[in-house]
């Protein structure tokens, strides 16, 4: 049997491509879905609050949102062409945007998604935030957030190690900070790939699913990372099922479990 053929990392055509793709996506779902159930409140709002258009679309840092003149512009025409139907406010909307848009794309595809993984993250394809001694860190429990640094590849695809990136994360952050519990909330806890990571604890501190609602996600990956491959590009299933349905295929959900099981589990399942 022949060995595998490597993904090619993805092109700026291609991430000009996605670019596209999740920020027209946003403006549709915030035109058909979210501007219907909640009359009051802004499209422009809307986009900037449950769609990942100005940050991993367009490339927009949170703090530039409600000051930088771009982000500005584009939110106010999102305000102007609002009485338009949903496919054309998409249309017109992207129209309007185009050229800043593919300019943005050239900007970001170094380090985009599939590309370069950020600097922040410090454990492989895993991150963690320092303790602060307040919400879960009070808990001794540390956050961790979940990116694919070994891109073209899946890290769903590669769970051994996955598993070392945990391992190294317990230890770094057990010796550093004292934790002694992981904690996240991520698209990733409806997935069985990433759930089979996980012990019978994690499994038992789920947050139930009826708390959250998948037709209104936040801005960030932690919703719509569902929507991106393994090479950074956009899943046509995955943006098909938002567009018909109007939510999310999986939510975003939190857990949380020891050092001591995860470790357990680990090592009992995985050749670590």
């Amino acid at each position: 049997m022949g060995a595998s053929v490597m993904p090619e990392v993805k092109s700026k055509q291609e991430h000009a491509e996605y670019v596209e793709r999740l920020v027209r996506v946003s403006f549709f779902f915030a035109r058909r879905w979210l501007a219907p159930r909640f009359p009051d409140t802004s499209i422009g709002e809307l986009l900037r609050e449950h769609t990942p258009a100005l940050f991993h679309g367009l490339g927009y840092r949170p703090e530039e949102w409600r000051a930088h003149p771009e982000c500005l512009d584009i939110l106010g025409r999102a305000d102007r062409l609002a009485s338009l139907e949903p496919t054309e406010f998409e249309c017109a909307l992207w129209e309007e945007i185009s050229l800043l848009a593919r300019r943005r794309a050239e900007m970001t595809y170094p380090d985009s998604v599939g590309v370069r993984p950020p600097d922040a993250w410090n454990c492989g394809s895993l991150k963690y935030d320092a303790p602060n001694g307040c919400g879960e860190s009070a808990a001794g429990r540390v956050v961790f957030h979940i990116a694919n640094a070994i891109a073209p590849r899946s890290i769903l695809d590669e769970p051994e190690y996955l598993a070392r990136c945990f391992l190294l994360l317990m230890r770094e952050t057990e010796l550093r900070f004292g934790a002694r519990e992981l904690f996240t909330s991520t698209w990733l806890n409806e997935h069985p790939g990433f759930l089979a990571l996980f012990p019978a604890e994690w499994h038992g501190n789920m947050q139930d699913r009826a708390t959250v609602d998948p037709a209104l996600p936040r801005w960030h990956f932690g919703w719509w990372g569902q929507l991106v491959t393994g090479r950074g590009t956009v899943n046509p299933a995955a943006e098909r099922f938002v567009r018909e349905t109007g939510c999310l295929k999986y939510a975003c959900l939190a857990s949380h479990c020891s050092f001591v099981c995860m470790r357990r589990h680990l090592k009992e399942n995985f050749s670590v």
